[in-house]
């Protein structure tokens, strides 16, 4: 019982190491991207790897090349757009409480730039999420 315990705790340590993680949004994209690269470099050599001569243990060798790259780049497209995610749910917040600040007794004319503004950004952040998601 104590080692299934202290497995557990571990493994909890370990995930939450994993979700703490304290890269940036700028970090995940350049990751994601490096990965797109390597995916691309793994294909090539993939494809090299299918001559005449290649036998049945070099191709599954070169698949496995594949299917690392394409782990890692799946795994990095997913911080990618889970930053978008954050970046429109923190564009709402923003623009809700510019609403809600909006003195009841203001004029739209004297808030429409303020709000229009935050408007676009909720916006902009949902253009990005949609690009990621490919919508």
């Amino acid at each position: 019982m104590r080692r299934t315990t202290g497995a557990l705790v571990g493994l909890m340590m370990i995930v939450a190491t994993a979700a703490c993680s304290s890269e940036t949004p700028e970090e995940n994209t350049q990751e994601a991207c490096s990965a797109a690269e390597q995916l691309t470099v793994a294909l090539d050599n993939f494809d090299m790897t299918l001559s005449p001569g290649a036998t049945v243990d070099e191709v599954r060798d070169a698949r496995d090349s594949v299917r690392q790259a394409w782990q890692e780049l799946d795994a990095a497209a997913d911080d990618v757009a889970q930053d978008r995610g954050q970046a429109l749910d923190e564009a709402w917040e923003d623009f809700e409480q510019s609403v809600d600040d909006v003195n009841g007794d203001a004029t739209i004319r004297d808030a429409a730039e303020s709000l229009r503004d935050d408007a676009v950004e909720v916006q902009e952040a949902r253009d990005a999420l949609a690009d990621d998601l490919g919508c």
